[in-house]
């Protein structure tokens, strides 16, 4: 079992000392030292805003360093000045250390995802705009942020997912290239000529309007017990998947439709033999 330490009295009784023993004159300038502080943060924070922004940070990474930083800076700002008032800066920390600890206990769950947001934002695995599919469900990506990202699906659905499990999850992006290779079986019969069926299929890809100077393959997969299998594929830009995987089946059905080329469907042929007969 993990024991933390606590604040003693000892600490607290010499904290306390050191604050009354503040007089006026020294309260004042430090009043003047913790404006000159702000203005000083300020300044600093403009510097380093414009140097993230050079940078190919996320725009939530941005916010979140410059957030930690600025904590920071006021933190060595607050031991400066009461280290110029004489209080004991050790008990200060102590103190300080304390409430952080109960703090981040408190919300250790909230951290776990902060923590997710920043591999997220590191890696890279997509971005605002992106076609995702994240813990298997699947959307365009709205708002990264260092909680959670949110995505809308295709059916237009908001979806927040805390980032510590986008962290651990499974994460597809179909928007990573400009281009994807779409694939597809269809089964044909055996009576149908292969080359017909070959010659619809193409027909079929060519109403898709694949990609130019990509290959485009039609070919027998192969043999079931009912059908044959003819395999497709060819490549069209990364955004029209969706729509022309649709599009092709109609385009294949009515391609085998236009030469009467059946499509078959599992089945079991039964001979029986009738020995009484032919005795």
């Amino acid at each position: 079992m993990i024991r933390y330490s606590a604040v003693s009295s000892e600490d607290l009784a010499s904290l306390k000392a050191s604050i009354e023993q503040v007089t006026l004159r020294r309260a004042l300038i430090a009043l003047a030292m913790l404006a000159a502080a702000i203005i000083l943060v300020r300044v600093i924070l403009m510097v380093v805003d414009r140097l993230l922004k050079r940078t190919k940070l996320d725009g939530s990474m941005h916010r979140f360093l410059k957030n930690v930083l600025r904590i920071l800076l006021y933190f060595v700002a607050l031991l400066v000045i009461a280290s110029y008032l004489g209080i004991d800066v050790t008990a200060l920390v102590a103190l300080l250390s304390v409430l952080t600890l109960a703090v981040s206990l408190s919300v250790q769950n909230a951290l776990s995802n902060v923590a997710g947001g920043l591999l997220v934002m590191g890696t890279k695995p997509f971005k605002k705009g992106d076609f995702v599919s994240i813990d298997g469900m699947t959307g365009v990506v709205d708002e990264i942020t260092m909680v959670y990202t949110r995505f809308h699906t295709v059916d237009n659905r908001s979806v927040l997912i805390p980032n510590a499990k986008v962290s651990s999850a499974t994460v597809e992006n179909y928007s990573s290239y400009p281009k994807r290779r779409l694939e597809m079986t269809v089964s044909a019969s055996y009576e149908a000529d292969p080359e017909r069926v070959m010659e619809a299929l193409r027909a079929a890809v060519d109403r898709c309007e694949p990609l130019e100077g990509e290959e485009i393959r039609v070919a027998i997969e192969d043999f079931g017990d009912s059908a044959v299998s003819y395999y497709i594929h060819f490549w069209i830009p990364s955004e029209r998947v969706i729509s022309t995987r649709f599009d092709l089946r109609t385009y294949v059905w009515e391609a085998f439709r236009d030469r009467s080329i059946e499509m078959t469907y599992p089945h079991l042929n039964v001979h029986i033999k009738n020995d009484c007969a032919e005795k």
